[in-house]
């Protein structure tokens, strides 16, 4: 009987991974013929001049940061079939900022022919945040909550000032302590042009643990304490990013920066492949190219539009401590099916040289990789896969909540959302050569999971999640999250 269950649980994981192929050929037809009718009645067509824009709500935020996210701009040409469309993407682009709660862009047109003013109303968010946070050292709740231990929870406090100077960028300074001490200063898009193309930005972190995790056995983390109060692990790390955005939607990042790691004797003695070849302490210059494409509605609960990032990195450059290359491939789909129903898919693919360290290695149950279904679990490798599906029902649509007694604008109005979500993922994570991986048999094997939840959507980029999910390995739990699995 265990069997038969296990045999249908992995035909539902594969028909609801694989079968939105078949929608997305039935969309493309159907896209395909929305855009040659498009073109066809754009011949006909009437058109109108933006003569200007008007902006309202902006008492923080340069008239120039909002232009720069508009999908026109003054004396473009617009067709009404265009119209709509172009002013509800720029709504979406200027959300996905994180500048502003709420946007309403109207137009109208003015006395003289053909002449239409665009009016774009913004409710600016709160900017200065205290950075105050505590959670699970490696980012996965569910794991940590199996067996509680407050000596594995990080404590985080500081400040964050977004949109600094009202040009969009960030500056922080942040303090974390408990299982890993992390004291972070960072300084982020910081424009060189007026245009806003080319933009920096700086950081520099000092790490230190007094434990960590030293090796994977058995698909769970093994930890490491060193007695007194010795350092197991420290790190510093220095960071330039320079970033070229010659659209709204593209980003090309190119980071170079430094870091010097050290170990305890005792961690390089237990696992030699820590820092490799039995090394306690690594220099290293690190260079890497990241491009991305975003076309989502949302940055932080996308219902429509597509994701993509690529990413190229070599760790090694000027010293001869460690050299290998890794990489990230990231695409997401994101689906409106109709009546309320809504379809999301990410394939995500990393990989590093059969040189990479145990401690650069990518593995399931660490942030960005909690995989529902397999967050209770560690799966290291040097090649890490997994594709995940999951389609919605918006159970209750948007609804916003004003709070009279608050006389604070920026906190007095609350949108809020409820989705039921029902997803399946599989992955696969590569054997390694170490003696351990005999007791790791989830390397090397297909893993799939199935599950279902209840997603709140809220203001401030909050998402959080109820679900239970179970894997074709037995594991079943009732999980939680603050933000939505992609």
């Amino acid at each position: 009987m265990q069997k038969l269950a296990f045999d249908i649980l992995n035909l539902a994981i594969v028909f609801l991974i694989f079968y939105p192929a078949v929608l997305f050929a039935q969309d493309d037809d159907t896209l395909r013929a929305s855009s040659l009718f498009d073109t066809v009645s754009n011949n006909g067509d009437s058109c109108f001049v933006i003569s200007d824009i008007i902006l309202y709500g902006n008492k923080k935020t340069k008239s120039k940061i909002i232009m720069r996210e508009l999908e026109f701009a003054v004396r473009d040409t617009l067709c009404y079939s265009q119209v709509d469309k172009k002013i509800e993407q720029s709504r979406q682009n200027l959300l996905k900022t994180s500048l502003f709660n709420y946007v309403t862009i109207t137009y109208q047109p003015l006395d003289y022919q053909n002449n239409f003013l665009i009016n774009i109303l913004v409710e600016e968010r709160w900017y200065i945040w205290p950075q105050v946070d505590i959670a699970p050292h490696n980012g996965n709740l569910n794991d940590w909550l199996r067996d509680p231990e407050f000596d594995k929870i990080d404590y985080s406090f500081g400040i964050k000032k977004y949109n600094f100077r009202g040009r969009k960028e960030s500056i922080f300074i942040n303090f974390r302590r408990g299982f890993n001490n992390i004291t972070q200063i960072g300084y982020s898009d910081i424009a060189v042009e007026r245009s806003r193309k080319n933009l920096l930005g700086f950081s520099a972190e000092i790490l230190k643990r007094k434990s960590g995790i030293l090796k994977i056995y058995d698909n769970n983390a093994k930890y490491i304490d060193i007695d007194g109060a010795s350092i197991a692990f420290k790190e510093y790390q220095y960071k330039i990013v320079y970033t070229y955005r010659p659209k709204i939607n593209i980003r090309n990042n190119l980071e170079i920066g430094y870091t010097n790691t050290k170990i305890h004797d005792s961690v390089a003695f237990y696992n030699p492949e820590y820092l490799g070849e039995g090394r306690t302490k690594i220099q290293a210059v690190n260079l890497s190219y990241v491009f991305s494409y975003d076309k989502r509605n949302s940055s932080y609960y996308p219902l429509s539009g597509e994701y993509f990032k690529a990413m190229i990195g070599k760790r090694g450059l000027l010293f001869d401590d460690i050299d290998f290359y890794n990489g990230v491939f990231d695409c997401r789909v994101y689906r409106n099916l109709g009546e309320k129903f809504y379809f999301a898919s990410q394939c995500y693919y990393s990989w590093s040289s059969s040189s990479t360290p145990f401690y650069y290695r990518e593995a399931f149950g660490t942030k960005p990789n909690v995989v529902p279904g397999y967050e209770k679990r560690q799966i290291c490798g040097t090649h890490l896969g997994y594709l995940q599906t999951s389609y919605k029902y918006e159970l209750l649509k948007t609804h916003i909540l004003e709070l009279k007694k608050i006389n604070v604008p920026k906190f007095n109005k609350i949108h809020y959302a409820f989705y039921i979500n029902f997803f399946a993922n599989c992955g696969y994570v590569s054997r390694e050569s170490s003696d351990d991986d005999d007791f790791n048999d989830m390397n090397g094997a297909f893993l799939g999971a199935i599950g279902l939840g209840l997603d709140l959507v809220t203001y401030y980029d909050r998402v959080f999640s109820v679900y239970y999910t179970r894997n074709i390995q037995g594991d079943g739990y009732l999980g939680v999250g603050i933000k939505t699995f992609f």
